[in-house]
């Protein structure tokens, strides 16, 4: 090989090594733009988020399916927005008719778990204030009445035969949210997304 061709080599390796150092610099010196804020649709859901809802604002909640049913936020549950006064169900009925349910001409609903029904419960100051959904929230319908029960998907704790009710209404938590007997028959508000439960245990 001659030395002509060596130093062609020679000067072609040395412009290979500086464009490969200068090209990455290039690209850092572009990444030091400042970061673009998230908006609150690209913040995955997480049950460690407390979003804001009160009569100021309620950035948690929003209306999905043409108005039909509202996403929250913290949790990336999808709630029917009016729940209705009548009929009651059965746990067996209320199941059903969750599972048939096609809400915003979308199937997939279900009758939601203790843990997804209590996560619409808030505290509010000065005492058992009713209704407990957030202040500012968006739902129709939901009864502020102690008496009236939801049921949930959830079987009771040791007894089968049981399921998790919950009320909306004035007083604690652990009055609030009981037992029944799964052929007596309360209100039912369908959810969709998130965890659901084996109907058969």
């Amino acid at each position: 090989m001659c030395k002509k061709e060596l130093y062609v080599i020679s000067a072609a390796i040395v412009t290979l090594i500086f464009l490969a150092m200068f090209f990455p610099v290039m690209a850092t010196a572009a990444d030091q733009s400042p970061p673009t804020p998230p908006i609150l649709n690209n913040i995955p859901p997480a049950w460690s988020q407390t979003l804001q809802c009160d009569t100021t604002a309620c950035p948690r909640f929003e209306l999905v399916m043409g108005g039909v049913a509202v996403l929250d936020h913290e949790t990336g549950l999808v709630w029917q927005r009016t729940v209705a006064a009548a009929p009651t169900w059965t746990w067996a009925g209320a199941v059903n008719q969750c599972n048939y349910a096609n809400t915003g001409d979308r199937w997939g609903w279900h009758l939601p778990t203790v843990e997804q029904l209590l996560t619409l419960n808030t505290r509010r100051p000065g005492g058992d204030v009713a209704p407990k959904l957030p202040e500012g929230h968006p739902f129709i319908g939901v009864s502020p009445d102690p008496q009236v029960f939801y049921w949930t998907a959830s079987t009771y704790t040791g007894a089968p035969y049981s399921a998790y009710r919950f009320s909306f209404g004035a007083a604690g938590v652990i009055d609030r949210l009981l037992g029944d007997y799964k052929w007596q028959e309360h209100l039912i508000w369908c959810v969709r997304g998130g965890q659901t439960v084996n109907h058969d245990q």
